[in-house]
């Protein structure tokens, strides 16, 4: 049985990692992988969150402060590393990790920079251990299914993408009052939002980014907001004042990230519903001084191939999700989904996706796609057999476990996208990541 210590006592880091390693009942629908590994240790800043968890779930996982990582593997001696918690701890754990020979799982994104991604490919070739990026947007069932129509030779050689993603004005809104807000800990949010994207596009078609031009602006949030109360006010105002007279907040109150059913509700709070004291002392809002990153990109790439993609990023839209299109010498593959849940989009939502092929010549083929319960489109749990388990033979054919070369190409993509953005010139992937 494996023994994992977690770094980054966060909520995807419980709900992917943790719940399915311990095995909580009433929470099923996360999978139960406990005969195959153990949680020994937990790293975070907020260790009074995992205080709180032992005692819910009387666990008696170990609490570790940051400065306590060489402590924590001494005592503890886990086999793996789980790296889950705030961005910009993804390089120094996962470095450290493989320094002592461990494997490291990290969320995305791997790093929030070029350097420091190239630094992990540097650690990883002088260690035995090896790096998995959980990439789950690879696993859900029209992404595979795409990629196989691709692998098929479906549309020859492939041309160019479209690739447009919005977020709603309830998802988009929220990473603006946590910290992904400041680059200096998420990148911004074409690192930590889009790297997914950026993966899934390097994955589908098979290639390498070499060029990013970008245009990108702070159209929804921070100070100058057209929806800031302060900008109307003569005097100072304090959160609540703010949230009042602000449409995010008017339109959201009291809503929350629905989560997986039939879990109670008392045990989706025992188990999620834990306090950040340090993380956050004070309560944030929309339109703080200190938002430094994009909610709005507009994006070309330019592949090895001589493929190229269009890509559209819009953090704060009516409704959430994706509209894909792929061209090729042979045909197109074209797909939408909707993220929205039900009882936040503002038109029915359609029920199933298709994936659409049309032939250059030829005609339009629809494929219904099943629908797969669980978190990000059924692509979590799916992903946790590979990580805890083995890659399935699926998951060998298609090439889905990333590691830390995939992980590198999505965070220099979005890294390139914010510099781009500032500075009105192409990057060079090579560049970002030499």
């Amino acid at each position: 049985m494996k023994r994992y210590a977690i770094c980054g006592f966060s909520a995807r880091a419980i709900a992917q990692y943790v719940v399915p390693l311990i095995g909580v009942p009433g929470l099923t629908e996360y999978g139960d992988f406990s005969q195959y590994g153990k949680v020994v240790a937990a790293l975070d800043i907020d260790t009074e969150r995992i205080k709180i968890f032992n005692q819910r779930q009387k666990t008696i996982i170990p609490a570790y402060l940051p400065e306590e990582f060489e402590k924590m593997i001494k005592e503890t001696k886990p086999d793996a590393l789980i790296v889950a918690g705030a961005d910009y701890t993804h390089a120094e754990y996962t470095i450290a990790g493989l320094k002592h020979d461990l494997d490291v799982i990290v969320e995305k994104p791997m790093t929030i920079t070029g350097k420091q991604a190239k630094q992990v490919i540097d650690a990883e070739k002088k260690s035995k251990g090896r790096v998995i990026v959980a990439f789950n947007y690879r696993y859900t069932p029209a992404h595979k299914y795409i990629k196989k129509l691709i692998l098929d030779g479906a549309l020859g050689k492939i041309t160019n993408i479209e690739f447009v993603y919005n977020l709603d004005t309830f998802h988009g809104a929220s990473y603006f009052k946590r910290w992904n807000r400041s680059r200096k800990f998420s990148g911004g949010l074409s690192v930590h939002k889009s790297c997914h994207h950026f993966d899934l596009i390097n994955w589908l078609i098979d290639d390498i980014p070499e060029t990013v031009f970008a245009f990108g602006a702070l159209n929804y949030f921070g100070p100058n907001s057209p929806f800031n109360p302060q900008k109307k006010s003569k005097r100072r105002l304090n959160n609540e004042e703010v949230q009042k007279r602000c449409p995010y907040y008017l339109k959201w109150e009291g809503e929350t990230i629905p989560l997986p059913e039939p879990a109670s509700l008392k045990v989706i709070k025992d188990t999620f519903f834990l306090p950040y004291k340090i993380q956050y002392p004070k309560e944030l809002n929309y339109y703080d001084e200190d938002i430094d990153i994009e909610d709005t990109y507009s994006v070309v790439v330019r592949y090895k191939s001589g493929a190229s993609m269009t890509y559209s990023f819009n953090a704060s839209t009516p409704w959430e999700g994706y509209i894909l299109g792929i061209n090729g010498t042979g045909g197109r593959i074209e797909t939408m989904h909707i993220n929205t849940s039900s009882d936040r989009c503002p038109f029915p939502k359609p029920e199933r996706q298709t994936v659409t092929y049309i032939p250059l010549f030829g005609t339009r083929q629809v494929h219904d796609i099943p629908v797969v319960p669980g978190g990000h489109g059924g692509s979590d749990h799916v992903i946790k057999h590979d990580i805890f388990v083995s890659p399935t033979e699926e998951s060998k054919k298609l090439g889905l476990c990333a590691g830390s070369i995939e992980g590198a190409y999505a965070v220099a993509m979005g890294e390139a996208v914010w510099m781009s953005a500032k500075k009105g010139v192409p990057f060079k992937i090579k560049d970002i990541l030499k």
